[in-house]
């Protein structure tokens, strides 16, 4: 049984955390914040989690279900990651208004490089992450 508080006892992990499982953490810890704004569903997950990150997120998930929202270290640990994940997407969406409104003959390039084809390149790659934005519920389309 655990006794203290995952979010406080995983803290670094779900706040600075930069790699693909402290990633889904921080998503289902939004998930718990808002589950109506921030979607999650673990089965389509779980092949992403090793032992040690799948541990962590059973005590986040059983540790929320008898503590709720007022869990030591929970609204503040939720609030900064949104807060982040919201700026980043916001960057994202002004990025790509940048790119959709530049000329391609004025995009930037590297010497012997095609600036079309970077460009039609850098344009999608954007929109990619846009549209995953989207589906995580950062952004509304």
């Amino acid at each position: 049984m655990l006794t203290e508080s995952p979010y406080i006892t995983h803290r670094e992990i779900l706040l600075n955390g930069k790699y693909g499982t402290a990633y889904l953490l921080q998503e289902f810890l939004l998930y718990q914040l808002n589950p109506w704004q921030y979607p999650f569903d673990i089965d389509q997950h779980r092949g992403g989690f090793d032992s040690r990150h799948l541990q962590i997120y059973k005590d986040m998930k059983w540790w929320y279900c008898y503590n709720g929202s007022e869990s030591e270290g929970f609204k503040d640990l939720a609030h900064t990651i949104e807060a982040r994940k919201l700026r980043e997407a916001q960057a994202l969406r002004e990025a790509l208004i940048r790119l959709r409104q530049m000329r391609p003959e004025d995009y930037p390039h590297e010497e012997g490089e095609d600036q079309l084809q970077a460009y039609q390149l850098d344009i999608e790659l954007h929109e990619m992450y846009y549209r995953r934005y989207v589906e995580k519920g950062y952004l509304e389309d």
